[in-house]
This record gives C-alpha cells, structure tokens and sequence, in this order.
C-alpha cells in the first residue's frame, strides 16, 4: 500500500491509449474508411460513406472527408433523388461520379447537393 508522499505515477487516459476526444459525431466519417475516401479537385469523383438521413422525406449523404478536415463542401454532398439508392446501405463505401448542381441544401446537414450520374460499391458496411 502506498505511503503518504510515496510516489505513484498517475495514468491518464492519454498514457494508456484511450481516446480523449469525446465521442465521435455519428455522421462523420468512420475511421476504417479515412485513408480510402477522397475527393477529386472539382468533385466531379468522390469516394465516401453512404449515411441515411431521415429528413425531408429521407436523403442519402456521402461523407468523403473526416468532419474536421477544411473542405469546400464540409467533406460531404447530399445525393439528388435521380438514381434509385436500393441496392446500398447506410455506412457503405461507395465511389460517385457526378456534379455539383448547388452549394447548399436547405437541410439541416447542409453540404452541396449532388447529381449523380453513377454510383459503385467499393466495400461493404459493417
């Protein structure tokens, strides 16, 4: 047992490896994913998380860059309802093609709204 003056290293979380950054925001992107999301220099390719938001009817939004990370759009579009969604699902990998067609949505995630032309699954969600 320890004495009064003894010294007693104290372990922080930091010490032992534990995250100290609070929780993670439920719509950013997973960390498996961080080192195969990206964006093309004028958007036209994204690679991201597919994330089901219910809202306005339900809209798909793909996260293509971590929430902290500086980006034109805040790391993620809201997908247009042109293409039909079915086959995927919310925290799939998936690779976009498509434009930009406004800088912002009138929803409360904010993000550009975007007209795909093609979407492909890259991997699965968990």
């Amino acid at each position: 047992m320890p004495t009064i003056g003894s010294h007693n290293p104290v372990i922080t979380p930091a010490k032992i490896g534990i995250d100290t950054e609070g929780p993670k925001n439920p719509f950013d992107l997973a960390r498996r994913y961080e080192g195969k999301a990206s964006a093309s220099l004028d958007y036209s390719k994204l690679t991201g998380q597919l994330f089901f938001v219910h809202t306005d009817g339900g809209v798909w939004v793909v996260r293509y860059a971590p929430i902290s990370k500086e980006d034109r759009y805040g790391g993620s579009v809201v997908l247009a309802r042109d293409l039909s969604m079915n086959d995927y699902q919310d925290g799939d990998l998936v690779s976009v093609e498509g434009e930009v067609i406004a800088d912002k949505v009138k929803l409360p995630l904010g993000g550009a709204l975007y007209r795909a032309a093609k979407v492909s699954l890259v991997e699965k969600g968990q």
